[in-house]
């Protein structure tokens, strides 16, 4: 009844109402740099049955300072800058509970070279970060998070890689 959300890089907001959908509980928290996908986001929140349990704000990861204790953070590698990423993680670490879980989504790779180019270009273009499962892992575990694995995901789905709070 108490379970808190942190969605960095949160753009219009869909993955926010929907993990609130999802859990009725559930208390989310949204945060992104860019003005109009939080307006967007604003009004999809205002207009849906989630709001009172849906917050959006414009906040730089990097720049998270919260420490409310979150139960699950999810990052979205592919839409968060390399900088803003690594300063952000270990302040996403340090924000939540004992036991809670950071989702790092990231591109697939090991597939073709070219597919795997591809990949890469795409969260270039995106302004985010290209992770493969090896450079995530790492990641999570400098930020000081245990049971460092990846999770297998469907086709077509991006990779996630977690990490626990210790």
């Amino acid at each position: 009844p108490v379970a808190r959300m942190l969605g960095a890089g949160t753009g219009v907001g869909a993955l926010a109402g929907a993990f609130a959908q999802a859990f009725p509980e559930l208390r989310v928290l949204g945060i992104d740099v860019l003005d109009r996908p939080l307006e967007l986001a604003r009004q999809e929140i205002a207009a849906s049955d989630v709001a009172a349990r849906v917050t959006v704000r414009q906040q730089d990861i990097a720049d998270l300072t919260d420490d409310t204790g979150f139960d699950l953070a999810f990052l979205p590698a592919p839409f968060i800058p390399r900088p803003a990423l690594r300063a952000g993680l270990p302040r996403v670490a340090a924000a939540l509970r004992p036991g809670g879980w950071v989702f790092v989504a990231r591109g697939k790779f090991g597939a073709t070279p070219v597919e795997d180019a591809l990949t890469r270009l795409k969260t270039l273009v995106y302004g985010g970060t290209p992770l493969d499962e090896a450079e995530a892992a790492d990641l999570l575990r400098s930020a000081g998070l245990t049971s460092v694995r990846t999770v297998p995901t469907p086709e077509g789905a991006p990779g996630i890689t977690i990490g626990v709070a210790a």
